[in-house]
């Protein structure tokens, strides 16, 4: 069952930028320019966006730079102006060669790691996790939402190029932990009578059970096994992260993932989505 205790993860951070820059170390010219699940980025272009994510944390909370705001009000155009920063980011650095993006990355985790730790992690963070339905974040989730935007796009830089996964116990359970945290907000409309559960089992190495009980007016994400929850979904750990980040099409969902009880309460957690996009 997932920890009712704050996480904390800037060890297993660590632990992954070092991953980060061993796989970068490795690769060929041949392998910067080989195509990622994202249709527009090559691995150039999404090892590139994950210095973006770093220098933009950097600037806007060690140096307090905004540089260009976001005006709008929506979520929906929140999504749009961030995916507008990341293709401008990408292409602009398109120019810069392998080497000196990786040089870049190294000294901007190095950084992004020392800012983290110099923050209290239960006071407010200056990013909300949006996708989590939070307009004000305590700063040990901001750090876990940063720890698996940094762990996914490795993970599908090293299934583009053919490379082991980090889908250890130590560097996966805490994605699906974090994900799972959004949870309630993605049942936010879904109706149901006081009491109804809906239990998601993750199987594998990284595997955990996460329970929605419904106490009227929402859900609420309970440490707890329930025998015979109203719905259940059950699905392993490599298919988990890839659902909630936008990795499956709806065939490989339907395929992948085993739906037992109230077939109508498995929709949100089949669609729910957590990065932003």
């Amino acid at each position: 069952m997932y920890p009712r205790r704050p996480l904390h993860l800037l060890e297993e951070l660590r632990e992954i930028n070092t991953s980060l820059l061993d796989l970068l170390g490795t690769l060929s010219t041949e392998d910067w320019s080989k195509p990622t699940i994202h249709a527009d980025r090559t691995v150039k272009d999404l090892t590139s966006h994950l210095l973006d994510g770093s220098l933009r944390r950097l600037s806007m909370q060690r140096d307090e730079w905004t540089g260009e705001r976001f005006e709008g009000k929506s979520y929906e155009e929140l999504v749009a102006f961030i995916q507008r920063l990341n293709r401008d980011w990408m292409l602009a650095t398109r120019r810069l060669s392998p080497a000196i993006l990786t040089k870049m990355i190294a000294d901007a985790d190095a950084d992004v790691l020392r800012l983290f730790e110099s923050l209290d992690p239960q006071s407010p963070a200056l990013f909300s996790v949006a996708w989590a339905g939070e307009s004000t974040s305590t700063n040990w989730f901001d750090i876990a939402r940063e720890y698996t935007e940094k762990w996914h796009h490795q993970a599908q830089l090293r299934d583009a190029l053919g490379r082991p996964s980090l889908r250890s116990r130590r560097h996966l359970h805490p994605v699906l932990v974090t994900f799972a945290l959004g949870l309630p907000h993605a049942y936010g409309a879904a109706l149901a009578e006081d009491g109804a559960t809906v239990q998601i089992v993750v199987t594998g190495d990284a595997g955990d059970t996460f329970c929605l009980t419904r106490r009227s007016p929402k859900w609420v994400l309970e440490p707890k096994i329930v025998a015979e929850p109203t719905c259940e979904l059950v699905m392993e750990d490599d298919v988990a992260w890839r659902l909630w980040t936008k990795g499956l099409g709806q065939r490989a969902i339907r395929e992948k993932v085993e739906v037992t009880g109230d077939e109508a309460l498995a929709e949100p957690a089949l669609h729910m989505t957590c990065i932003m996009a």
